[in-house]
């Protein structure tokens, strides 16, 4: 099975970020590919179009019908066609 974990390399040993569920002493080859600046800043922008997202999630349930013809009111807080 090939996985693919981000890691950070500290004293010696690469540690990996989130806990992964393998046998000690379990053998692997390593890939080691850096992580660039951009995908970084791709990540927090990812991130932060999922909160907002998960903001919004609820409006299918709220029973507004404007939804489509007022969505930036809905989105960004501001009536359509504003900055």
């Amino acid at each position: 099975m090939e996985k693919t974990v981000e890691a950070i390399y500290e004293g010696g040993v690469f540690k990996p970020i989130k806990h992964l569920t393998i046998s000690e002493h379990e053998r692997f080859k390593l890939t080691i590919t850096p992580i660039a600046e951009d995908e970084k800043e791709t990540k927090k922008v990812v991130g932060r179009q999922r909160e907002a997202l998960l903001a919004i999630a609820g409006v299918a349930d709220s029973g507004l019908s404007d939804v489509s013809k007022n969505h930036d009111k809905y989105l960004y807080g501001k009536p359509c066609g504003t900055k």
